[in-house]
């Protein structure tokens, strides 16, 4: 065989496995073309951006404030025939901690075109939210602000209680401390619980002050707690506060008569265990602040709050219809 010969079928040879190669890649190409239009954008946006999730900020928002975000997205949901979502992060929500929430949880990196809605107002209702009844499914909604008002909550009330199951730990805690903490002599059937949370920490400070934010005052409290005691033979009052020390020399059990009224403080708890606490409660005092507010709404009972929130005329004041934010069923004292 001339060397001719011979490069002449290593040509052909190289040729031919080149042409194999090309078809395997071909062939690998097509396939993964088929894989990515499964889970192409279009495919994704139809089973998945159908969704309602909330933005919530990275900090300075507490417990409080996160459920009214949940029952926000619950609320327009079911307004727009959505499936609410909690977007996930790094950091878990708040509400991971206290509740075993029943929700769908969506990566932040899905690439869904998202309808941004602001909620300008704070402690109110914004009509404007019914406006997204027309937004095309193919586009996530992602509500932006705060949501704080009863109108949010009282559509889907039966919904959000259904989600809202504390973690077994928060309940077992708050079982045995009312249990150790049942005055002597009294049966659970002989006495009513009031939960009392007093909220100040930082509404103390200027800033907050000078948008708006207050802080009850002793004579509150008083006239609040002493409500009911002129409605019930027997109380426990069980207080929760980020200002123990306040507590003690402000809501004192020198007030009222032993033999009928019981005062106790917990103190050195999680806001968790605190929230289990109230909401093992047969009613509610609250002061000011969102935690407060939540702690009346699960227990659902005879509920009394602060009027003096926020400082009418502040700038707070004005962003704020307090008739939208307390329900009317609940009872407003002034300070």
């Amino acid at each position: 065989m001339t060397a001719r010969l011979r490069r002449t079928r290593v040509v052909l040879t190289l040729t031919s496995v080149a042409l194999v190669l090309v078809v395997v890649l071909l062939s690998l190409r097509r396939r993964s073309s088929l894989l990515r239009s499964a889970v192409s954008p279009t495919s994704s946006s139809k089973s998945t951006c159908n969704y309602v999730c909330f933005g919530a900020p990275r900090a300075g928002n507490r417990l409080g404030n996160h459920l009214f975000y949940l029952a926000a997205v619950l609320y327009v949901a079911s307004l727009t025939g959505r499936s609410p979502c909690i977007r996930t992060s790094p950091r878990r929500s708040p509400l991971d901690r206290v509740f075993d929430l029943d929700i769908s949880r969506l990566d932040d990196e899905d690439r869904c075109p998202i309808h941004r809605f602001r909620h300008t107002l704070v402690y109110a209702y914004n009509p404007l939210v019914e406006t997204l009844v027309g937004v095309p499914s193919s586009r996530r909604i992602l509500l932006v602000g705060s949501f704080a008002s009863w109108k949010y909550v009282r559509p889907i009330d039966a919904r959000l209680r259904q989600s809202l199951n504390f973690r077994r730990k928060l309940v077992q805690f708050a079982v045995q401390f009312l249990r150790t903490n049942t005055p002597p002599g009294w049966t659970d059937s002989s006495f009513v619980r009031v939960g009392v949370h007093v909220r100040r920490g930082d509404f103390l400070h200027r800033r907050k002050i000078r948008k708006g934010f207050t802080t009850a005052t002793p004579r509150y409290l008083r006239r609040a707690l002493g409500y009911f005691v002129d409605r019930f033979a027997r109380i426990q009052f069980v207080v929760t506060s980020n200002d123990v020390p306040w507590c003690r020399k402000n809501v004192r059990q020198s007030f009222w008569d032993r033999n009928r009224v019981n005062i106790t403080i917990s103190e050195g708890h999680s806001a968790g265990q605190d929230l289990a606490l109230l909401a093992s409660c047969n009613h509610t005092v609250i002061t000011t602040g969102t935690y407060g507010w939540w702690a009346a709404w699960l227990v659902n009972g005879i509920t009394v709050y602060y009027a003096n929130f926020p400082r009418p005329g502040s700038s707070l004041g004005n962003r704020s219809h307090t008739e939208e934010y307390y329900p009317p069923n609940w009872i407003g004292f002034n300070g």
